[in-house]
């Protein structure tokens, strides 16, 4: 399998009722942001996007590894296609491209682990609750986790989709001329908030091209 660098391949607000009626935020850029991240938060606990974070790796043994990723390609695709509202026409195809790329026979790596159903629901909600404008380039992790990377200049995010909403992500940024990195573990609603001290914006964001 090609390397990483290439890419080829609060609990209580979340634990609120979808149809919760929130308190009144206020206004300004803080109290906006705020408003913008419950929304997203609330997205999440909806329906189809909230049936998504329960699918499990499929049990293909006794298949061959062409028919293995075959089967994983076409479940990869159906859980995307679960969520097809929230990604344009144009992102959805590459989306399901990109998986055909790493579900590829020819190109597959043995000792590498199947793609996972979780981690890869796990991906698509982390995209459709961070709704970064930039597309990241999208690989596998030798146990066969979705990897998910940013890159503008020298500066990078990598965010590695384990599973029932867990990432572990690995960031580095210049910042007034010294390099600064970080590196963690958490549920995907906490990223925002780890990251927040290296100004990522610029990373997720990209007017000209636009995720959905």
């Amino acid at each position: 399998m090609s390397s990483l660098l290439t890419m080829p391949r609060s609990r209580s607000v979340l634990e609120m009722p979808a149809g919760a009626v929130m308190p009144s935020l206020g206004v300004g850029v803080d109290s906006k942001s705020i408003e913008a991240r419950l929304r997203s938060i609330r997205q999440l606990l909806t329906e189809p996007v909230s049936n998504i974070a329960n699918v499990r790796d499929t049990d293909l043994t006794g298949a061959t590894l062409p028919e293995q990723l075959r089967s994983k390609a076409l479940s990869l695709k159906r859980i995307a296609g679960a969520v097809a509202m929230h990604l344009t026409k144009d992102w959805r195809l590459k989306l399901f491209a990109r998986i055909d790329e790493l579900c590829s026979p020819e190109d597959w790596d043995e000792p590498c682990d199947l793609p996972s159903e979780q981690s890869f629901s796990t991906f698509l909600r982390m995209i459709i609750y961070l709704h970064p404008t930039r597309r990241p380039g999208i690989g596998l992790s030798n146990r066969g986790h979705f990897v998910a990377a940013w890159t503008r200049g020298s500066d990078r995010i990598v965010i590695e989709c384990i599973g029932n909403d867990e990432v572990r992500w690995v960031l580095s940024k210049i910042t007034d001329g010294e390099r600064e990195s970080g590196a963690g573990k958490v549920s995907l609603h906490r990223i925002p908030d780890v990251i927040a001290g290296y100004e990522p914006e610029e990373l997720f964001n990209d007017a000209h091209r636009l995720l959905a």
